[in-house]
Order: C-alpha cells, then structure tokens, then sequence
C-alpha cells in the first residue's frame, strides 16, 4: 500500500479518535463545534482516500493496456 493511502487513512482515524474524545470530555458549544470539526476532517481524509484509491487503478491500468 503506498505512503500516500497510509497517511489519508492515519488521519481519518486520529480524526475520529479525537473527535469522540472531543464529544466525550468536553463540555457546551466547545464540544460541538471541536467534534463538528474533527469528524469533518475525517470525513474529508475517507473521500479523499476513495478519490486516490480510484485514480491510482485507473493508472495501473493504463500502464497494463497502454492502447486502450
């Protein structure tokens, strides 16, 4: 698995990870906007992963059929 799929998927969990630490210790308007945030990034790390993910078979395929 390339370098690039390992850090997209590090970030959504640490995302994830601090956004429920977030939900769980903090307390008001902090919370949520700081979860909001956090689980937003994570969000953002998953499509841009499935994004990469696509690009990178569609190229390995292109290098396997170069005349189409």
């Amino acid at each position: 698995m390339p370098i690039e799929n390992r850090i997209a998927i590090a970030i959504a969990v640490c995302s994830i990870v601090a956004g429920i630490v977030a939900l769980v210790v903090l307390h008001g308007t902090v919370q949520l906007v700081a979860a909001s945030v956090l689980l937003g990034l994570a969000g953002i790390a998953l499509v841009s992963l499935v994004f990469l993910l696509v690009g990178q078979s569609e190229e390995d395929d292109r290098r396997r059929h170069p005349r189409g």
